[in-house]
């Protein structure tokens, strides 16, 4: 059973840098592992531990910098990682992105029998790329998923839910997963799985190898477009009580409730 995980870095929230076609200046910030794209990787861990032959291939597009996640990533349990790097993938959207990974799981990793995702990713919130990916690999897709409950070469059950119902659902595969929800098995990589990790050849793959035109993906191939990003100011009026502190404020409660 071949299982793809779909990672991606996302910026440390106290680092953030724009460039001047208001993107995320990701190659110049500090970056993390997306959290929700973690729980998916925990996920393909818990299948794997259950079934023989079992193979996690980690999956990321970004800049060379976000070759840490995917090092992570095979420390945590993936057998192998690729990552999707060219000047030319900078600034796409989600359907641009989406359009990237489709064309390297079709073309290097054709074989899958599911794809595990985060929901969303921090830097975004926008929840589209995993249902745009499997709409491009003509698959079945399932989101808003809290327990994968089985998995294997034939049938995928889980657990989603839609505002306060939960749906038991069961697809055949290949299949896309999109979770949201911590997985109740956590994975932490002990120091004899950095070390494996550091000795495991991560394959990068750029616009050439994936046969991907210039017009195609990108900020030209993207059709849509940040239109204006900006840090908010938060503005506080503070005073500082020193006398006839509880009677303060009380006026103050008193006054707010006018």
């Amino acid at each position: 059973m071949n299982i793809v995980v779909c990672i991606k870095q996302v910026p440390d929230t106290d680092d953030i840098r724009w460039t001047k076609e208001n993107n995320l200046d990701r190659a110049n910030m500090l970056s993390k592992l997306n959290e929700q794209d973690e729980w998916a990787l925990d996920y393909a861990i818990k299948i794997k531990s259950k079934f023989r032959d079992v193979k996690i291939t980690a999956l990321s597009m970004g800049p060379n910098q976000a070759k840490e996640a995917l090092e992570y990533a095979l420390a945590k349990g993936a057998d192998s990682a690729i990552l999707l790097s060219d000047k030319l993938f900078s600034g796409s959207d989600t359907y641009a992105t989406a359009k990237i990974l489709a064309c390297a799981i079709s073309k290097y990793l054709g074989d899958f029998d599911l794809i595990l995702t985060g929901q969303m990713a921090s830097d975004g919130d926008t929840a589209q790329t995993p249902v745009s990916l499997a709409q491009m690999l003509d698959i079945i897709d399932v989101t808003n998923v809290v327990e994968i409950h089985n998995a294997d070469k034939n049938t995928a059950i889980v657990s989603q839910k839609l505002d306060n119902t939960i749906n038991m659902i069961e697809m055949s595969t290949p299949c896309l997963i999109a979770v949201k929800k911590e997985c109740n098995e956590k994975y932490k990589p002990l120091i004899n799985d950095y070390i494996r990790a550091q000795d495991t050849i991560i394959q990068v793959l750029d616009a050439e190898k994936l046969n991907l035109k210039k017009d195609d993906i990108g900020i030209i191939g993207s059709p849509t477009m940040v239109y204006k990003a900006f840090r908010p100011e938060l503005n506080k009026n503070t005073e500082e009580i020193k006398e006839d502190i509880v009677q303060k404020i009380i006026d103050f409660m008193l006054k707010v409730n006018e």
